[in-house]
């Protein structure tokens, strides 16, 4: 019981230093491209001061990747991606990239854990979501695979469901066949949905 309270303490204090803000887990096929190339997880630093990322490690259930140097400016965001050929392509050369080496993630389409540690190897952010966060009264979510990415909606809330929900940008130039507008979420940028 006293560890499970030192834990919950270990991790509130961390909380506010680098935030999971976004993540692209389930792109859209048809106008974004496939999940190897175009999946990305946004980091932002909401303190007051910059931050290196060099040695912070992400990693999901299976695989991880290193970040290297990068300084994280005070409120500003920034892309780690599956591809930076791809990414650019996609989303033009205007969004700060975190280079780094390893493993993507190959974050699942049905749901996952993404992981940011320290690089003493503290853990800074743990989010588990779900295909099913927020899901319409059909039962589905834009954000699984129907080109939405998941955003948090108060960076300084907690990081369950109440607190993320699929993006409302739809500035995309590419609509589907049938002519639906598709939101590619707002990768470097303030969340759509933010409060």
């Amino acid at each position: 019981m006293v560890l499970l309270f030192a834990t919950a303490i270990l991790f509130s204090g961390l909380q506010g230093n680098i935030v999971l803000s976004e993540i692209m887990y389930d792109p859209d096929r048809q106008t974004l491209g496939i999940d190897d190339e175009m999946e990305w997880i946004e980091l932002c630093n909401p303190t007051a001061e910059d931050v290196n990322l060099a040695g912070m490690m992400l990693a999901d259930r299976g695989n991880q990747l290193f970040l290297e140097d990068f300084i994280l400016s005070p409120g500003s965001f920034a892309v780690v991606c599956a591809s930076e050929s791809a990414f650019r392509s996609a989303y033009g050369d205007g969004i700060a990239l975190v280079p780094w080496s390893g493993q993507w993630t190959k974050l699942s389409n049905s749901g996952d854990e993404i992981t940011l540690y320290a690089n003493d190897g503290r853990v800074l952010e743990y989010l588990s979501y779900s295909d099913t966060w927020g899901a319409d009264d059909s039962g589905s979510s834009r954000a699984d695979g129907d080109g939405a990415s998941l955003e948090r909606i108060d960076l300084q809330g907690p990081n369950d469901e109440s607190n993320w929900q699929p993006s409302e940008d739809y500035a995309n130039p590419t609509p589907k066949e049938n002519g639906d507008a598709v939101c590619w979420g707002t990768p470097g940028a303030v969340n759509s949905v933010a409060d």
